[in-house]
């Protein structure tokens, strides 16, 4: 299936030695995801100016107000890591699709960062300054690191934003957004009925403008960060299933209806189920069927990603630092 390549925001340790000891990060995750998307790659320590390597940096809550300080606390560099946070935002608002940034960074840390107090003791967790910028900011696209990518359901959710997101930015006319909307249609109803059909009805409006494309990528964003449920996902399937209740035999039908009833119960997972439906559609020429993104949200290659070598590499890295 040809996808449009979405733009992404990350990390420059997972590419370079950029890290504070000079070190880089191994990512499977980003290293997939190279081949499928545009990166735009990012290292806000360095942009403002320090070395590689150079002296660990840190969170620090100081009158209640969050700093990022050297260890020793002779040198502020807030202001720096605000001010470049803000200037990179305006470069890449509305041409992005998501950012994956490097986890428990005093930087690019998504609410895993050590919080130190002013006696110099961690006292919480908390996001890096870079990272807080950009998820107060940019709240219409997906922000994950690569550690929280490892758990199935968020790599699943991030993957379907992006790639949607980046199908939706290429939009330039009202036959590609009702295109869009059309083959998006049940991955959309297993997300969330009642934004899918507002969608709908946006689409259905005469004429085509700015103010349509507006009003219909902010009920997709919201739609796409709603989490898919796996009640929601029957609901979808069983609807799919209507397409084929007439024309399969009763057999076909019982089988169905006990992989619907295994994967409830967490026996079987989604993509045997779906295998079954796409079957169906191919079998018997249901083009509509068989060209939705239910099927494949995102390049199906990008779940062979091996999660449980890239737990132990961070493990090994967490053990040397």
């Amino acid at each position: 299936m040809n996808m449009p390549k979405p733009k992404i925001v990350v990390s420059r340790c997972f590419f370079e030695h950029t890290r504070y000891d000079g070190g880089i990060i191994s990512s499977e995750i980003v290293k997939r995801l190279e081949k499928y998307c545009e990166f735009i790659r990012v290292c806000p320590e360095v942009e403002i100016g320090l070395p590689i390597p150079r002296e660990p940096i840190d969170v620090f809550l100081i009158n209640n107000e969050l700093k990022l300080l050297n260890k020793a606390r002779t040198v502020d560099l807030t202001d720096k890591m605000y001010n470049f946070a803000d200037g990179f935002l305006e470069n890449v608002k509305g041409s992005i699709d998501g950012m994956i940034l490097k986890s428990k960074s005093p930087s690019c840390g998504l609410n895993d960062a050590k919080l130190y107090g002013e006696n110099g003791r961690v006292v919480s967790k908390t996001a890096g300054l870079f990272a807080k910028t950009m998820v107060e900011k940019l709240p219409e696209i997906a922000i994950e690191s690569e550690m929280r990518l490892t758990n199935d359901k968020i790599r699943f959710e991030f993957f379907t934003f992006i790639f949607k997101h980046a199908e939706f930015r290429s939009i330039k006319s009202k036959n590609e957004l009702i295109e869009f909307h059309s083959k998006n249609k049940y991955l959309f109803l297993a997300k969330n009925e009642k934004i899918m059909r507002d969608m709908g009805r946006i689409v259905a409006q005469k004429g085509f403008n700015d103010e349509m494309l507006k009003g219909y990528h902010a009920m997709l964003v919201k739609l796409l960060k709603t989490p898919v449920k796996r009640s929601k996902i029957i609901n979808t399937l069983l609807h799919v299933y209507g397409h084929f209740k007439e024309i399969i035999n009763l057999e076909e039908k019982a089988y169905f209806m006990d992989l619907i009833e295994d994967y409830k119960n967490g026996i079987v997972n989604l993509q045997s189920v779906l295998s079954v439906l796409k079957s169906w559609a191919i079998r018997h020429s249901e083009s509509y069927i068989k060209n939705q993104s239910l099927f494949e949200p995102y390049p199906r290659e990008l779940d062979a990603i091996d999660i449980k070598a890239e737990i132990k590499d961070e493990e090994r890295l967490e053990e040397r630092n």
